[in-house]
């Protein structure tokens, strides 16, 4: 379970601004949109690593009186390109150990586009109907190297391997930084740049440096920092050096996006942590 921020912040926004329904009928679950991947709470279906590569999966709560839990279907296109569906998990209301509203596939495999959708399940045994159907793709995750443990850098650089299979490659990358502070973790810089480092793929560490961001989430501003590397596409945050303190930053490699550049197929690093002193 990912105690953090923002799965506290989505558990908040999800279970909002739907209206209640009292009826036996179940009303199908209602799936949460996919956000740009640098936004500050990146919500929707997408690929993650929680101690293994996965697909996460979010919906809204549902208002019914009488949900217990939700089940979650899954298919993937076979050779006749037909979409065959199997129950693959289910959550449940007021589950201490787990939230309700999110499900976290880790048996999908890497480059199979996998579909979903999911049913609210009653106390009575019936179901909803399907909620609209989702799809996403996990590729190979980068392994992230450095920065880790103690550093004494207000600008650190970022350093990972680009773990990419045959036959594919990473049109773009996103560094998310967090800062822990207690029980509580704050995004608090995001940098969204293209890939330019073709041929250096799962053999030569990859760097790319922090530098200040001139925006914050919300705002309008197409200059970047005089320090920004010329590939940058997008950097939103904390408009100063880092400062002394404990953080997590992990890295994302973008392989395809939809018209809207809404990532369809990507894989993560897992987080590393470190501290900051002077």
């Amino acid at each position: 379970m990912k105690f953090t921020f923002q799965i506290i912040f989505i558990l908040l926004f999800i279970g909002c601004d739907i209206p209640i329904n009292n009826n036996t009928t179940l009303t199908p679950p209602v799936i949460v949109e996919k956000t740009q991947s640098d936004n500050q709470f990146e919500l929707g279906i997408d690929s993650d690593n929680r101690l293994k590569s996965g697909i996460i999966l979010m919906w809204f709560s549902s208002q019914n009186t009488n949900v217990q839990g939700y089940s979650i279907y899954r298919g993937n296109e076979t050779t006749n390109s037909k979409i065959e569906y199997d129950f693959i998990g289910r959550t449940f209301i007021n589950d201490e150990f787990s939230y309700d509203t999110l499900y976290f596939d880790t048996s999908a495999v890497e480059y199979v586009k996998y579909f979903y959708f999911i049913r609210a399940e009653g106390l009575d045994g019936n179901h909803s109907e399907p909620s609209d159907t989702v799809s996403y793709t996990i590729s190979s995750g980068p392994s992230a190297i450095s920065p880790i443990n103690t550093v004494s850098d207000s600008f650190p650089i970022f350093r990972w391997v680009d773990n990419v299979s045959n036959f594919q490659y990473t049109s773009e990358f996103i560094i998310r930084i967090e800062k822990l502070m207690g029980n509580d973790i704050e995004t608090i810089w995001v940098s969204k740049f293209y890939n330019i480092w073709f041929g250096f793929e799962n053999t030569t560490p990859i760097s790319f440096p922090f530098f200040p961001a001139t925006s914050y989430w919300g705002e309008q501003n197409n200059t970047f920092h005089s320090n920004a590397p010329s590939n940058l596409i997008s950097c939103f945050g904390i408009q100063n050096g880092m400062h002394e303190g404990s953080y997590r930053w992990k890295i994302k490699a973008i392989n395809e996006t939809n018209a809207n550049g809404v990532d369809e197929m990507s894989g993560e690093s897992s987080w590393k942590y470190f501290d900051i002193t002077f």
